[in-house]
């Protein structure tokens, strides 16, 4: 992840993954068109809280939720294309990839994101992650108010996170060590445009 690439390439790459996860999130048909002993995690990612991650009090199941809203809706295509936007926003923000992030994530979120990644500039860190694979993504809450439709994804992942200095020196996490975290996640979209593009708009760790 941290091998340099062709900035071709990568433009393409960015494109494909944005329209990829706007095609698996799409709800043309939506609305009518009226543990102590694991290493300390990034606090960029588990500290970020931009909206509400509570679960709302409801008598349905999320996806109970969402199929009232839309009958159609493919939750299992939504949860293909949430994983990859996990994974690749995790490894944009440790690259510091700041043009992919701008298309994946809302302006708070962003803004958090860009802070931290100037504090590890200014202290000479670097923050190195191994993405192991996701075992868990599941739709938690969802919520449509006032024209923006919300969808909470937990995900349960594997990874090693390591922060070096520039003379290699390791300040957190240990590159040996396999960690499982838990991570919340709400995206949005405006259910009124005919672009359904889901941004992030919100992370809680556990």
């Amino acid at each position: 992840m941290n091998e340099t690439t062709d900035p071709s390439n990568h433009i393409l790459i960015v494109a494909i993954i944005a329209f990829y996860w706007a095609l698996l999130g799409s709800w043309s048909q939506l609305l009518p068109r009226s543990g102590e002993d694991k290493p300390k995690r990034d606090d960029a990612l588990t500290g970020q809280r931009t909206a509400s991650t509570e679960p709302r009090s409801s008598a349905d199941a999320p996806s109970d939720l969402i199929r009232k809203i839309d009958p159609d809706f493919d939750l299992a295509k939504f949860l293909a294309g949430a994983k990859t936007a996990y994974e690749t926003i995790l490894r944009a923000y440790v690259d510091s990839d700041f043009q992919t992030l701008k298309h994946l994530v809302g302006p708070e979120v962003l803004y958090t994101f860009e802070q931290a990644i100037a504090g590890r500039r200014d202290c000479g860190e670097m923050l190195q992650l191994t993405f192991i694979g996701t075992s868990e993504a599941k739709v938690v809450d969802a919520l449509e108010k006032d024209g923006t439709a919300e969808i909470v994804v937990r995900y349960v992942s594997d990874l090693i996170q390591v922060t070096r200095l520039a003379d290699d020196t390791i300040v957190a996490g240990d590159p040996k060590q396999i960690i499982e975290v838990t991570d919340t996640w709400t995206f949005a979209c405006e259910t009124l445009s005919t672009k359904r593009n889901w941004m992030l708009i919100a992370t809680e760790g556990e």
